[in-house]
């Protein structure tokens, strides 16, 4: 039996919502449209350029926008500087100022079965090296070698037992983007897994803040806005 472990999700309504109540996401208007799966924009920062893409998860589970809600995001680094690639730094942000973290998907202190180890990348990763605690779950991506602290705080409250969902499946895992470090000419993607939100949100904000990997110092932040539909 494949290893599942328990997903604390922070979501309006009940597990058993009904796909009418859930947000369906499209840029808004002014947003810098982009050729990508789903409804995708794009904004680019000291060149960085991050693309998001909503409505593009299509695999198991199938109702996962019922209990989540999936990104995909696409970083492309031309810039001079390494980039730093954490969950802790990425949010979605509705108009009343409710905030939707990005959830992990890995149970770093559980145990992995196979299935769920990424062995060859469904998206393009160059230049990229994954943070050391996730190396087990990808075993072919070069380890960060500098320092990439995990951060428990932020990872165990999806932990708890407030409300439980059978997530992530292996799907999921396969298909994250990795925490991690991203070098100039460099691309990593993979789709981030927010808290999920209901139709009431009618506008939410990515914000990918973007931190020299180096020097720990603010690069900027990366903001594409979304509306529901």
């Amino acid at each position: 039996m494949q290893h599942r472990y328990l997903l604390l999700l922070t979501a309006f309504g009940s597990i058993a919502a009904c796909s009418s109540s859930v947000a369906t996401l499209h840029p808004a208007p002014g947003a810098s449209a982009a050729s990508a799966p789903g409804n995708g924009a794009a904004t680019t920062v000291d060149g960085v350029r991050v693309v998001a893409s909503a409505e593009a998860w299509q695999w198991d589970p199938p109702d996962l926008k019922t209990k989540a809600t999936p990104l995909l995001l696409e970083l492309q680094n031309d810039g001079s500087r390494s980039v730093l690639i954490r969950y802790n730094q990425i949010t979605l942000t509705d108009a009343d100022g409710h905030r939707f973290n990005a959830m992990p998907p890995y149970d770093i202190k559980g145990t992995l079965s196979e299935a769920y180890t990424v062995q060859n990348p469904y998206y393009g990763f160059s230049n990229f090296t994954v943070a050391p605690y996730l190396s087990r779950w990808y075993p072919r991506f070069s380890r960060f070698g500098g320092t990439f602290a995990y951060d428990d705080s932020y990872y165990s409250p999806y932990y708890t037992q407030y409300q439980r969902v059978r997530l992530p499946t292996a799907e999921m895992v396969q298909r994250a983007l990795p925490e991690g470090v991203l070098a100039p000419g460099g691309r990593a993607m993979g789709f981030v897994y927010f808290e999920a939100m209901d139709k009431d949100a009618r506008t939410v904000t990515l914000a990918v803040r973007l931190t020299d990997a180096q020097t720990n110092s603010s690069i900027g932040t990366a903001s594409i806005p979304f509306v529901t539909k």
